[in-house]
Formats: structure tokens, C-alpha cells, sequence
């Protein structure tokens, strides 16, 4: 009997499987084309093994050739890159500060007076960012990005996701917990881990006496603009 031996997925040849029949005691391997062959009868059970694949057998039937298909025994997937697409508060703040360098130059004001080759002096370019305009909208929303960057920090440690898994709070009490004990941005940055995990559950023992800290969202007045 001769055959072929391919993949079942891949549909490739497949060399060096050890070909076996029972009642005869007998092994071949098929070879670098994957082709083989063996003596066989009607009623022959014929083994096929490789090393990473599922044994599989056929049964000899007035056929004098076949084609074999043998499944692997795990389905390899393709390389795939994995990149960390979230970043940290710190990176998104160096990111965000090398994107707006010329707001920071022109909110710069630290350095009024400067020391030269010549001697001390007043700097003009800070003078300038103190009392124009442009330098204080550039501070100004220095001050925001400052501000933001300290609230990313606090969400990085106190979030739904980690309060929920240590208190079990969820919907509108999961909320107002976040809203009354939000801790500060020098606690966030300063606290180990078990100092910040032991306030968390300090706090939700606070939050368990009184869970209506804040008033219903819904009876809280809409704010006025003038």
C-alpha cells in the first residue's frame, strides 16, 4: 500500500512519520515528499505517529493508496507584537510637556534675575512671561496640566476597579465612596502599598456608618451661569 501524509491545517507535507502495521510487526517512515509504503492486506490496521501530532489509524480496504491527514496536537497561531499602549501618568505628563515646550518657555518666570560672564542682571525673556499676556495663559494652563496630571496619578491608585475589588461597593454607593474619601495627590504618590490599601478599607469602615455622606445626586440644584 503506498500513501502520502500531510497536515491537516496547513495541508503540508509531512516527512519522518513512522508508519506501523500491527500484524505484521512492521515500521517505515515515509520520506522527504512524504510519501510511504508498506505491506498491508484487507483488514490491516495501519498507525500513523509524529512527534507534536495526533496518532491516527485507517483500515485497509481494497485500496492501494491513500492520502493520510494527521492533526496537530496544538494549532500554532502567527507572532503577534504586544505593545503597552497605556502609559503611566508621568510619561503622558513628559509626553504632554515635550508637545507644548514653547508654553513652558513662555510661562517659564523663575529665573528674573540671571547671572552672566558680566555679572547678575535681569533676564528679559521672564520679565516678559510675567507681565504678558502670553506668559500668563501659558502659566495658566501650565496650572491645568499640572492639575491633571496630579488627578491621573490619584486614578492610577484609587479607581472603581481596585475600591470595588476590596470594598464590593458598586453602582451609586461605588460612587459616592470615590467622590468623599478621593485621597490627596501627595498621599497617592507618598503611601506603600498596604498604607494605601489600609486607608481604603479605613475609609469604607467610615462609609458603612454613613453611606449617605453626600445628598442624592438628583436633589443637588443645577449650577447658575451668569
Amino acid at each position: 500500500m503506498d500513501g502520502i501524509v500531510f497536515d491537516k491545517y496547513s495541508k503540508a507535507r509531512l516527512n519522518r512519520v513512522n508508519i506501523y502495521n500491527p500484524r505484521l510487526q512492521q515500521a517505515v517512515y515515509n520520506n522527504t515528499k512524504a510519501e510511504f509504503s508498506i505491506k498491508a492486506k484487507n483488514g490491516d490496521i495501519i498507525i500513523c505517529t509524529l512527534a507534536g501530532y495526533k496518532t491516527d489509524t485507517f483500515l485497509v480496504a481494497n485500496q492501494t493508496s491513500i492520502i493520510v491527514f494527521l492533526k496537530r496536537l496544538a494549532i500554532p497561531l502567527a507572532q503577534v507584537t504586544v505593545k503597552d499602549t497605556v502609559l503611566s501618568a508621568q510619561a503622558k505628563y513628559e509626553n504632554t510637556k515635550k508637545q507644548f515646550h514653547n508654553l513652558y518657555r513662555l510661562g517659564n518666570n523663575n529665573d528674573v534675575f540671571s547671572i552672566g560672564p558680566n555679572g547678575a542682571g535681569i533676564s528679559i525673556d521672564a520679565l516678559w512671561s510675567t507681565f504678558s499676556r502670553e506668559g500668563r495663559n501659558a502659566r495658566h494652563l501650565m496650572e491645568i496640566m499640572e492639575r491633571d496630571y496630579q488627578n491621573q496619578v490619584i486614578d492610577q491608585r484609587f479607581n472603581a476597579k481596585i475600591v470595588q475589588r476590596e470594598t464590593g461597593l458598586i453602582g451609586e454607593k461605588l460612587l459616592r465612596f470615590l467622590i468623599s474619601y478621593r485621597p490627596s495627590y501627595f498621599f497617592a504618590v507618598r503611601a506603600s502599598e498596604y498604607e494605601f490599601l489600609s486607608y481604603i478599607n479605613l475609609a469604607f469602615n467610615k462609609f458603612k456608618t454613613n453611606p449617605y455622606y453626600y445628598n442624592d445626586f438628583s436633589l443637588l440644584k443645577p449650577i447658575k451661569l451668569n
